[in-house]
């Protein structure tokens, strides 16, 4: 009897962690997507969002499983037939991927994967003076998505701040300086992961803590739980402070709008 090979598609999500991640990206984008008024496709090979995002990395392709040269070959013409030619688009995998600059694509980097486990609470690491609310109200996620756009930065229009998407799977944060919306963060909670996002602080409120802060609020949605997230090479030594480890990188090519 052979080993399964962790990928097949009538295998539980939770056969490993690395399985469970890919899932959770997958269902988070399909989630944003679907709630917000786009498209979804899933195929054995891949998973297909399009939200429509001005944030060019909500509409993402999600590899499933290890590609083979056909697999890259057929998710890439899919995609190109998915989404409008106006879409910038990008491919996300957890797998090392040749180069497919032949195809169209251009490579954006190898961000690393992150985890913490879970059950623990990472005390200590709150600011007293910083107010963190979940955004459940129209203020709140106007508050949210005006941070995000500075702090992040995002362009406006992204998927994520559209009242539709509030009390699924995805939780959002607010935290206050006085009245005043100053920091943010997210969590995207399925395949008993959180995984955590949309962490960003605004420039004249930085170095104070605030972006731990909501970091440590996000990642404890369910203490209980593991954390992952995906990380820049500059954000990785305040991740690894706060517990979390590098598992390994991910690959993530695009393709530019072709009406740009």
């Amino acid at each position: 009897m052979g080993l399964t090979t962790g990928w097949e598609p009538d295998l539980p999500d939770g056969d490993s962690l690395l399985r469970r991640f890919v899932y959770s990206f997958a269902d988070r984008g399909r989630f944003v997507a679907t709630s917000s008024g786009g498209r979804h496709l899933r195929t054995e090979a891949a998973d297909f969002a399009d939200p429509d995002s001005a944030f060019v990395f909500d509409n993402a392709v999600t590899l499933l499983r290890p590609p083979s040269p056909g697999d890259l070959a057929e998710v890439v013409d899919e995609a190109n037939r998915f989404y409008p030619a106006a879409r910038t688009w990008v491919l996300f995998s957890v797998w090392p991927l040749p180069d497919l600059t032949d195809s169209g694509l251009e490579l954006v980097g190898h961000p690393p994967f992150m985890l913490r486990p879970g059950t623990s609470t990472a005390s200590g690491f709150r600011t007293p003076d910083l107010r963190i609310v979940e955004v459940s109200t129209p203020d709140e996620l106007a508050d949210f998505g005006k941070v995000l756009v500075e702090g992040y930065p995002m362009p406006p229009g992204g998927a994520v701040v559209n009242e539709r998407l509030l009390g699924g799977p995805i939780r959002l944060f607010v935290g206050y300086d006085g009245d005043r919306p100053v920091a943010v963060s997210g969590a995207g909670v399925l395949h008993g992961l959180i995984d955590v996002e949309w962490v960003a602080v605004l420039p004249g409120h930085r170095g104070k803590g605030y972006g731990k802060a909501m970091t440590v609020h996000a990642m404890q949605v369910d203490p209980g739980l593991p954390a992952v997230l995906l990380s820049s090479d500059d954000g990785r030594p305040v991740y690894e402070r706060l517990g979390f480890v590098s598992v390994l990188r991910c690959t993530i090519w695009w393709r530019r709008s072709l009406t740009s």
